[in-house]
């Protein structure tokens, strides 16, 4: 007998199954990742018509089968569409981003709650921002969730070493350490920064997103962020990532 679920869940992406159905890739709170079917989603007179939309967040409840990794959705009614981030094509592809991240790096069922209060935080505050915000604040979120998947970068002094290097005005990151590296530890992956490029990453206090950005900041991130999870995380391209700016 199949267990009757119920989770409130984040939409990170949906592609079309048979004829009318609709396959779904969900963040939720109470169980992690979730892949479920819709079954005639797609049909107009479905009333799980339109609470499926990516970044929606929704309630849903679900039909679990053991043995199964895919379960079927019985119901969803959605909590929060996050109208005003649909109406500017850079608030989209910001979204998209972080949905494609999350979809290509959790793994099936492994709850984290730490993910879901940043990720719908992330989507309230972007309701109300300044559009030109949009895509430096998806590249602090993405820096924010390479601790989930167990590379952060290390920012705070050489990652060999640990001699002081981040008050320098031009620091040398290595891709392959991972971190920051003082003139003794220089490699060939190294990626020069400005030292203020990292400054929206460092923070750690309540208000992680800026009010401002600078595009130059946002371009060095966006090239950062792209050459660092290419080598640490099995070539991994985010293929909405090229929108954000």
């Amino acid at each position: 007998m199949p267990n009757i679920l119920r989770t409130k869940g984040i939409i990170l992406h949906t592609h079309p199954f048979k004829e009318s159905s609709l396959f779904c890739s969900i963040f939720s709170k109470d169980f992690g990742k979730l892949n479920l079917i819709a079954k005639g989603a797609r049909r107009p007179k479905s009333k799980l018509c339109g609470t499926l939309e990516p970044f929606n967040h929704s309630e849903i409840i679900f039909y679990k089968r053991e043995f199964k990794d895919t379960y079927t959705i019985s119901d969803a009614v959605i909590i929060e569409d996050f109208e005003p981030i649909r109406l500017s094509a850079l608030k989209v592809a910001g979204c998209e981003t972080i949905c494609e991240f999350i979809d290509k790096t959790q793994t099936i069922e492994e709850p984290n709650p730490k993910i879901y209060g940043l990720i719908l935080s992330f989507l309230s505050k972007l309701c109300s921002a300044e559009e030109n915000l949009a895509g430096l604040w998806t590249l602090i979120l993405l820096f924010r969730l390479l601790k989930f998947v167990g590379f952060e970068p290390h920012l705070i002094d050489c990652v060999i070493c640990h001699k002081k290097v981040n008050t320098e005005p031009i620091l040398n990151f290595s891709i392959v350490k991972g971190g920051l590296v003082c003139a003794s530890h220089f490699d060939s992956s190294v990626i020069t920064l400005d030292n203020q490029v990292i400054n929206p990453i460092l923070n750690t206090g309540e208000n992680l997103f800026p009010d401002n950005a600078d595009i130059n900041t946002c371009r060095e991130l966006k090239h950062l962020f792209e050459t660092y999870i290419y080598y640490h995380l099995n070539n991994m391209n985010l293929h909405s990532m090229k929108f954000i700016l």
